[in-house]
This record gives structure tokens, sequence and C-alpha cells, in this order.
């Protein structure tokens, strides 16, 4: 049955509200899901941004070694014994293991959780380990997407870097059109990549699509419905900004209550009492942020996935809201 236009925003955030509350083990894989990004979309912009900041010390690469020059990485390996050596290339390669399994672990729970959503949708409620076997049989194809999409969200900022860097060292009428330009032209881009990015994984999870056939099939997909993407993504960003806004209430007031019992504490107990209040209260907080993190994931990510199964039903009703203030101007 087609649901009202008027209706179409608040009928998925609904539904995925719904499908979260129900089934708990999406919060488990939203918590893994929510080192990679809630999937507000608009991560990947804000993720960038922090690139653009001028305060890094050029200087020290030199420190590490990435040009020859004093203090190079030849003068440091020759300071040091071969056993030194040993003992650092294990412990790198620890290092790497625990990176390699950390990421296989966010991107297989990003394949669960996507899959968890549509199983969500249509009323049938599974576990997490089968999720997670779900999600494991397309990491590959996830992994290769999330890497692609921030290694050109990463090329896109150092890009609008340069330019201004080229801004700040002349600044004349050519260097700032190519830096009004480069901000014009690459932020709508690191969006797109956002969006193409969780429609191709919801391509290669739902409908076992190949990776490029999925990038493609994301593509079409925004290009047809590009301004209900847009849409939805600001609705998710105004969620984000209500959950940020509770957990600064939440915060101070839990501020407010500790004060007293670290009060008394230090004036009855002394300092035994207080680490303990605060050690409990860290643990709390560090419970309470990743309870609120990956129930926001798991939220946004049903979002998405039931925004995507209804785009692609006939008949779904579903237009934008832009379109239709447009189409009463226009009357």
């Amino acid at each position: 049955m087609t649901k009202p236009t008027g209706a179409f925003y608040r009928h998925i955030l609904a539904d995925a509200w719904k499908a979260v509350r129900r089934n708990k083990a999406l919060w488990l894989l939203g918590f893994f899901v929510s080192f990679l990004g809630n999937g507000g979309v608009y991560e990947l912009l804000i993720q960038g941004t922090g690139r653009l900041g001028l305060d890094q010390d050029f200087g020290g690469l030199f420190g590490l070694g990435m040009i020859p020059g004093e203090g190079s990485i030849g003068e440091a390996l020759a300071s040091v014994g071969a056993q030194s050596i040993v003992v650092f290339l294990l412990i790198a390669l620890t290092v790497l293991g625990l990176a390699a399994v950390a990421v296989w672990v966010v991107v297989s729970a990003q394949g669960g959780l996507i899959a968890g959503a549509r199983d969500a949708e249509r009323g049938r409620m599974t576990s997490f380990g089968s999720l997670f076997a779900a999600g494991n049989e397309v990491a590959l194809p996830l992994f290769l997407l999330n890497l692609f999409s921030r290694l050109a969200v990463m090329s896109f900022f150092y890009l609008l870097l340069s330019l201004t860097v080229l801004y700040l060292a002349d600044a004349n009428v050519w260097s700032s059109f190519s830096y009004l330009a480069g901000f014009v032209i690459l932020i709508p881009l690191t969006l797109i990549i956002g969006f193409v990015t969780i429609y191709a994984a919801c391509y290669v999870t739902l409908q076992r699509l190949p990776f490029v056939a999925a990038i493609e099939s994301a593509v079409a997909l925004f290009r047809k419905y590009w301004l209900i993407s847009i849409e939805t993504a600001l609705v998710l960003f105004g969620v984000n900004l209500l959950a940020a806004v509770g957990i600064a209430a939440a915060t101070t007031l839990a501020g407010i209550v500790l004060l007293p019992l670290l009060v008394g504490a230090s004036l009855v107990e002394g300092g035994g009492a207080v680490a303990l209040i605060i050690g409990l209260a860290g643990l709390a907080a560090v419970v309470f942020l990743a309870v609120i993190g990956g129930l926001l994931a798991a939220f946004q990510y049903a979002v998405w996935v039931h925004l995507f199964t209804k785009l692609h039903q006939r008949g779904h009703g579903g237009k934008s809201k832009i379109a239709r203030w447009f189409e009463r101007l226009l009357k």
C-alpha cells in the first residue's frame, strides 16, 4: 500500500526506530559500526574538514625521515642494534594484525547491520551471530567501498588544502578564484561520495551485486532520487543535533549530581573515595556513550536501508519536499 507522500519521511523514521527498538542485536552491531561512522553521510565531510587545518608541523617530516636530512630514519636505525630492530618489527606486525582484525570486525558489522535492518523491516528477528556472519560474507567489497571513499575524500581535501595554501601565500584574483571554485566543487563531491557509498553498501549486502556493479547502481539511484537523499541526510543531521543536545544535558545533570558527592567524599573519606567515584563515573560515561553511539548508528543505518528498499518499490510514494514546495509556488 502506497503511503501518503507527505508522510514518507515520517514513516521511514518510525519504521527504522521500531526495527532498532525491537532488535537489540542491531545496537551491538551499531556500536562497532560507529567507529566507521554512524551513517549520517555528512560525516565524510566533517571528518575531511579536519584536514584543512594549517597547524601541522611540516618540519616534523624530517624527523620521520620522509626526506633526507638530519634525524632521518637511516641515522636512527644506525644508532640502534639488531635486537631492537627485531623487537620494533614484532611490535609493528602486532599492531598491524590488531588493526586488520579491528577493520574486519567493523566492516563485517556494517554488513550485518544493513542485513539486520532489512530483516527487521520484514518482521524477522535475527541474532548477532547470524548477522555478523552475513556481513562477513560481503566484508571484502564493503572494505573496498569504505577504503576508496575515504581515499577519494582525503584526496579532495588535500587538494583543497593546497588551494588554501596558495591563496594564503599569494592572495590574488586567480588564487582566490581557484580556492572558491575548489570549495564549491569539492564539498558537494564529498557529499555525493557519502550517498553513493551507503547505497552501494546496500546493493552489495542486500542484492549481492559485485563491487563495480554496486557502485554503478548506487550512482544511478542517487541521480534519480538525489533530492530525497539530501533531505534524508538533513533529517538525520537534525537527529544528531538533538542527540548532541541530549548528551550535553545528561552530562551537565550528571556533573551537578556528582559534585556534592565528590565534595562530601573529599571531606569524609579522602582521596581514595574521590578516585573511586571518579572511576565509576568515568566507566558509566563510557557505557552511556557506547550505548547511545550504537543506537544512533543502528537507527541511521536503518533509515538508509528503509529508504533504499522503499525507493526500489513500485509506487513507493516518495517525493522531495523541496520539489513539492516549488510545485506549490508555481501554481
